[in-house]
């Protein structure tokens, strides 16, 4: 992920939630956080845009992230 974070870094914020820290319990209940790792895909206005509860490579979602960027080619 911190590959991702670099390449993207400048168009997309990138957080990580403790889900053992209990200052976290409101964004893991609005999301529905039920294992770890999670990985949601949000948009500005909190709709969840891409969803994965298992280990993705990272260019699975390098193609995700390009496609909800607009960069994605066909």
């Amino acid at each position: 992920m911190n590959g991702l974070k670099k390449e993207y870094g400048q168009r997309i914020t990138f957080l990580q939630i403790n889900v053992l820290n209990p200052d976290n319990v409101p964004i893991m209940e609005q999301y529905g956080f039920g294992s770890t790792p999670e990985i949601y895909l949000v948009d500005e206005e909190d709709q969840v845009l891409g969803y994965w509860d298992e280990i993705e490579s990272a260019t699975d979602l390098r193609q995700r992230f390009d496609e909800v960027l607009g960069e994605g080619g066909d």
